[in-house]
Formats: structure tokens, sequence, C-alpha cells
């Protein structure tokens, strides 16, 4: 959460979504409720409608940053912060 609202809470160039692998839609969205998302929650019959289905990870959590055109431009926790701080600077 920390680096969410350090690096792109207030970084117009990016937004963050939350798919749930959970089928109880309620209980994901209790869960995010609870860890203080302030990001949308999709959930898995939503996926084909929201166009994330085909970035599905194998494993979670999993951080995928993806450019406008639905491009992966970073993967990996690392990689797609420091994509995002790199934005950030170009934002400025």
């Amino acid at each position: 959460m920390k680096q969410y609202k350090t690096e792109v809470a207030d970084n117009p160039a990016v937004e963050m979504v939350h798919v749930s692998l959970d089928r109880d839609k309620g209980a994901a969205e209790a869960w995010a409720a609870k860890e203080g998302f302030p990001w949308p929650t999709v959930m898995m019959d939503k996926l084909t409608a929201s166009g994330l289905e085909d970035y599905m990870p194998q494993g979670v959590p999993n951080y995928k940053l993806l450019s406008k055109d639905g491009k992966i431009v970073a993967e990996g926790k690392g990689e797609v912060f420091a994509k995002v701080a790199e934005l950030k600077k170009e934002e400025t």
C-alpha cells in the first residue's frame, strides 16, 4: 500500500486494478475493503468483459503494467514499480 500511495495514487499515467481469483464476490470485496484497496476489483466472472482475461497469472500475487493499447510494458513487482516511477518522472 505504501508503494501505491507514493508511486501510483497521484500518478495520472497509471491506474491499478485488482483481479480477484476468489469465486465469492462478497468475500473478495470484503477482503479488498479490509486491506484498504482504493482501486477497483474485477471478479473472475467479469474477466472477459473487462479485457483482462489474457493477462491472468499462473500464481498470485502478480504484477503487470499494461500500455493503453494492452501491451505488457513490465512484469513482476520490481519491474512494474520501476517503470511506474519512470513514468511519473516523465509526467513532471
